[in-house]
């Protein structure tokens, strides 16, 4: 379930918040449009839960706004995500601290990963995960080779 901050964070460009409205207003869903940008507005309302696609047309789907206002989520790691996603990545702080060392435990301390399985691992999660990788290669939750080949969750992670 998104967070309502989540779902205004989707709708707060511009563009997106237009684009969003062309789908509300199309009484049997908008068909796709061939242009990169459009293509990349609607991908983030699909990940915020605010948009689905079916029978090849872009439907809104409201109850994600009565969802998201219904309770507020106990663990505020699960606002992060929608449909087992990682909608946003949090500013430095505490959040993004506990979003890493979430992360990490997708890792199996003592285990080299290649940095194709990190990349697999983190991209199912979230679209950039290269900002993921280097975020937990900073805080110290993965070490990474000095040839950079491979990574490896620390026994005991700072």
């Amino acid at each position: 379930m998104p967070s309502p901050e989540a779902l205004v964070s989707a709708l707060a460009d511009p563009d997106r918040l237009l684009l969003f409205a062309r789908i509300c207003t199309a009484p049997d869903g908008l068909l796709p449009d061939a242009d990169r940008q459009s293509a990349k507005h609607v991908k983030r309302l699909v990940a915020a839960g605010l948009v689905t696609m079916s029978d090849n047309r872009y439907r809104v789907v409201p109850e994600v706004f009565r969802e998201a206002l219904a309770k507020p989520p106990a663990d505020p790691l699960e606002a992060l995500f929608s449909r087992g996603r990682l909608v946003a990545i949090p500013r430095p702080g505490k959040l993004r601290r506990a979003l890493l060392a979430h992360l990490a435990e997708k890792f199996e301390p003592g285990r080299l990963y290649t940095e194709r399985d990190v990349r697999e691992k983190l991209a199912a999660l979230h679209d950039d995960h290269a900002t993921l990788r280097r975020y937990l290669v900073d805080e110290g939750l993965l070490q990474r080779s000095n040839d950079g080949g491979t990574y490896g969750r620390p026994a005991e992670a700072r």
